[in-house]
């Protein structure tokens, strides 16, 4: 009985070291990957590294996204071990009279290019908006377009609504959704929707898809989206400056989408100086 005692003893034990001892044979062969993250600070989605990234990284890929009349394609990147997704977009629509839309809509002078996704981000960066990710001009396979660093979100403004998702701090909310129509009418945006607009988990915004912009008008294109103002956008629109925007964005932007783009600029101003004055600073300013 004794033996058979040790014999058992020996099986259990032996029994219970396998998955240890198959741990250590496979530690450093099998580690499981990382967890994918579930959000990003602006810090990673925009500034130098961001665009170097974009402008240097070895386009491993490119798959059609399938959504959005743009035809914007997915790309994956590598760049020293690192890879990342991109959105690159080739479009460049330019038509000079009037363009009748099947919906009964028409436009004088339609624009729908790549070429004014970069100077959305860059006018993002001078304002301090923080809300429109890295974007570089890329040349890949002879094509030349507009490439985006992949944001990170918890779904977009439509599935939000469609699931009703609602914000703990409806007020914080608030001041983020007025801080994209603030951009919007700056760069007369005529194709913001709910798909664009990109919700994270700590319901902060990421705004997409600005192809459709500077439109060469001095009046804004909605003044009553704009009842309120953030401080700091206020003092950051004021950075705009004809001949830095003209160093910056000229290659992309015409002379008058930039003078216009500075006139909306000024009307912004003069709304937020009227508003203060009729209801008072605490009514219409918040940080």
């Amino acid at each position: 009985m004794k033996a058979l005692s040790r014999v058992f003893l020996a099986v259990v034990l032996g029994t219970a070291a396998w998955p240890v001892l198959a741990a250590r044979q496979t530690a450093g062969q099998t580690a499981t990957p990382p967890a994918a993250p579930t959000t990003e600070t602006w810090q990673q989605f925009q500034g130098p590294e961001a665009e170097t990234f974009l402008a240097k990284a070895r386009i491993r890929s490119l798959k059609a996204l399938g959504t959005g009349v743009t035809l914007p394609e997915k790309a994956e990147l590598e760049m020293n071990g690192v890879r990342r997704f991109a959105v690159f977009k080739t479009i460049d629509v330019k038509n000079t009279g009037i363009t009748q839309f099947a919906k009964g809509a028409a436009e004088a002078n339609f624009q729908d290019s790549w070429q004014l996704e970069i100077p959305a981000y860059i006018i993002d960066r001078i304002i301090g908006l923080h809300m429109v990710p890295a974007t570089v001009e890329r040349t890949h396979l002879g094509k030349t377009g507009s490439l985006q660093w992949w944001v990170v979100s918890m779904m977009s403004e439509a599935d939000r609504l469609k699931k009703q998702v609602t914000p703990k701090d409806q007020e914080a909310w608030t001041r983020v959704y007025l801080k994209m129509e603030l951009f919007d009418q700056l760069i007369y945006n005529v194709d913001r929707h709910l798909n664009n607009i990109l919700v994270t988990e700590e319901f902060d915004l990421r705004l997409i898809d600005h192809s459709r912009s500077f439109r060469a008008y001095r009046e804004l294109k909605d003044a009553k989206k704009l009842p309120r103002f953030s401080r700091s956008l206020l003092e950051g629109i004021q950075k705009l400056e004809y001949q830095d925007l003209r160093k910056k964005v000229g290659r992309y932007l015409l002379d008058n989408q930039i003078r216009t783009l500075l006139s909306r600029r000024d009307a912004i101003l003069a709304l937020a100086k009227q508003l203060t004055a009729e209801r008072g600073e605490a009514a219409v300013i918040y940080p």
